[in-house]
């Protein structure tokens, strides 16, 4: 099964699940302008709240879902001057979860991620442009299985606030469609077990550095 954006990358609502995190519409001015002025903050993924979600056809009938459990990296996103933005996410390949511990060992292995050889599962924005409120088209180089790839996808901001535990958060969301097969992760495709095209869902969420 293929992957990781733009595995790329996403904080908001997941294809399985997730958390929104953002500000209300009715808050009040100051506080819009506090967010304002941090958005270009450098922030580090808090893989505890985040989610890479993965979706992949299953014998032309239905749609199988699966995750990464262990999500890293950082962004700065700058909706008013976007070539200012950077953003990186990674996932590690054997943090796959499928919801079966045999098909997890599967995953792992040689047939799709080669997770013992090709540990890290990543996405690295090269080109960021505005593409409407509060979003970014992004592209950027997709790494799975060891082959890098160019692959565009667009950032919705989900927000920034002050975390009541301490520090700023804010948020994002993102979707990539890939052909694994592109990635040398062909299994299952030739006899229709699984299909070649797979949705990633990035929903991630970061405390300000």
């Amino acid at each position: 099964m293929g992957i990781n954006a733009a595995l790329l990358a996403a904080t908001g609502t997941i294809i399985m699940g997730g958390l929104a995190v953002g500000n209300s519409t009715t808050a009040p001015a100051h506080e819009a302008v506090s967010v304002a002025a941090s958005q270009a903050d450098t922030y580090g993924v808090d893989g505890m709240h985040s989610s890479v979600v993965f979706k992949v056809g299953y014998m032309g009938v239905t749609n199988f879902y699966g995750r990464f459990n262990k999500i890293s990296g950082e962004y700065s996103i700058d909706l008013d001057n976007p070539s200012a933005s950077k953003l990186s996410v990674s996932v590690q390949a054997d943090s796959v979860d499928s919801n079966s511990e045999n098909r997890d060992k599967h995953l792992k292995g040689g047939d799709f991620f080669s997770a013992q050889e090709f540990p890290e599962i990543s996405f690295v924005g090269k080109t960021f442009e505005a593409a409407g409120d509060n979003t970014l088209k992004i592209t950027g180089d997709l790494t799975l299985k060891g082959v890098t790839k160019t692959e565009t996808t667009v950032l919705e901001w989900m927000g920034d606030r002050a975390d009541p535990r301490g520090g700023q958060r804010s948020g994002w969301e993102a979707k990539i469609t890939i052909n694994r097969s592109e990635y040398g992760v062909d299994y299952g495709v030739e006899n229709g077990a699984l299909g070649d095209e797979v949705e990633l869902t990035v929903a991630i969420t970061g405390m300000q550095k």
